[in-house]
């Protein structure tokens, strides 16, 4: 499975299309603007691939973070709660089902808990990802 997150952005570069069309012709690849933000040759694997193996349960678990957003996972078994303190929380359900505050979630789920939501309240057995800007 691959979850993508990222800052959201109104400029999309177009570096690849897969031979799709826009009414009639192939559209406009963006090559040069694609090349000045990409970092080639990319950092090695051990640089890139964060292991999320046994990390605690009903935990907030940091995965990732730079100056502009934070990504975290957290395994829920049980019963868990935590202050969402962040300017937002994006989340997406990698696996299972359960609750937030007596919410019905299950895995391919996604939502957003918004500034000042307060404690979240979790149950169930599931995986979340979940990302923020830095603010």
């Amino acid at each position: 499975m691959i979850l993508e997150t990222q800052q959201n952005s109104a400029i999309t570069y177009r570096l690849y299309d897969y031979g799709r069309l826009q009414n009639g012709k192939a559209r406009q690849l963006h090559i040069d603007k694609s090349l000045d933000v990409i970092t080639v040759p990319a950092k090695g694997m051990e640089d890139c691939v964060k292991s999320t193996l046994n990390l605690p349960e009903n935990t907030l678990n940091q995965i990732y973070s730079c100056e502009k957003y934070t990504v975290f996972k957290m395994d829920v078994n049980g019963e868990a709660s935590f202050a969402q303190d962040f300017p937002f929380l994006a989340a997406s359900v990698l696996e299972g089902e359960g609750s937030v505050d007596d919410v019905e979630i299950r895995k391919g789920d996604h939502f957003i808990l918004p500034s000042g939501y307060g404690e979240v309240r979790l149950h169930g057995k599931f995986s979340l990802i979940l990302s923020t800007v830095e603010g």
